[in-house]
């Protein structure tokens, strides 16, 4: 899934030709109605679109009234009028992709998107502007060093009365390579590096300390064992000298009683 929007282009608006499995369109409705709770977004699934979106009054009245959209939605809803319409003879039945779905009733004059990795976008001027740039311009969305990123499109959109003004020398001299190098390598940090070094430290700090413990725990027991050493050296010739002494002192009683 796609985190990200796609990028904006001034007076411009994107169409897709078709939309990837997985895509979600959100279910919206215009003033003065409501989505059901069920129906709160279509997903594209086997070529198909889940279900159909509806959307109910919020008066209790059954009374339909004819809504014009306001001087300032006018706009909007033209582009968005140029975004729904990608059925077209160009559009056929790619697997695993989905058809644009066909408008509900009461629909809001926008919709909104949550598209799959792999996504591609297709832009252009809307009515009254032209593009300085010859071709079309579309952005993909992409998976980049674990991040979805959407490639800029190459479009710049001027007022028609006002395109004579832009000489050809003027237009854009964009990469025509959708996949510019740029985008697809990952930059290489030093933190990369960082990590197995650390963890190579680590583990040389943790076998020196085990060895200094293993040394140390030898002396002690090294010195631990001549301690004992010496001391049953000790109470063994005391007990011979004291046994000794014993003996010669039951020597000497026999001779002075002789005498």
């Amino acid at each position: 899934m796609c985190m990200d929007s796609p990028p904006k282009v001034a007076y411009a608006t994107f169409k897709a030709s078709a939309y990837k499995n997985g895509t979600i369109l959100n279910c919206e409705c215009k003033r003065g109605f409501r989505r059901t709770k069920e129906l709160v977004y279509m997903v594209c699934l086997e070529n198909s679109w889940s279900r159909s979106c509806q959307c109910t009054s919020n008066s209790n009245s059954n009374t339909r009234k004819q809504v014009t959209p306001k001087p300032e939605d006018q706009k909007e809803w033209q582009t968005t009028e140029m975004q729904k319409s990608t059925q077209s003879v160009h559009q056929g039945n790619l697997p695993g992709h989905c058809r644009e779905p066909p408008p509900w009733e009461h629909e809001d004059t926008k919709r909104i998107y949550h598209f799959m990795v792999g996504q591609v976008l297709h832009y252009e001027c809307i009515q009254g502007y032209k593009a300085l740039q010859r071709g079309p311009a579309m952005s993909i969305c992409k998976m980049i060093c674990g991040k979805t990123v959407w490639t800029q499109p190459q479009l710049t959109c001027v007022d028609e009365r006002e395109h004579h003004q832009f000489p050809a020398s003027e237009e854009p001299q964009g990469s025509s390579d959708p996949f510019p190098e740029s985008e697809t390598s990952c930059p290489i940090t030093t933190t990369d590096f960082q990590l197995p070094t650390e963890a190579a430290t680590t583990m040389e700090t943790f076998i020196l300390t085990v060895e200094y413990q293993i040394a140390v725990a030898s002396c002690v027991f090294l010195f631990i064992s001549i301690l004992l050493l010496s001391g049953l050296t000790w109470q063994h010739r005391w007990e011979g000298g004291k046994e000794g002494g014993r003996k010669d002192g039951r020597r000497t009683g026999h001779a002075a009683t002789f005498l």
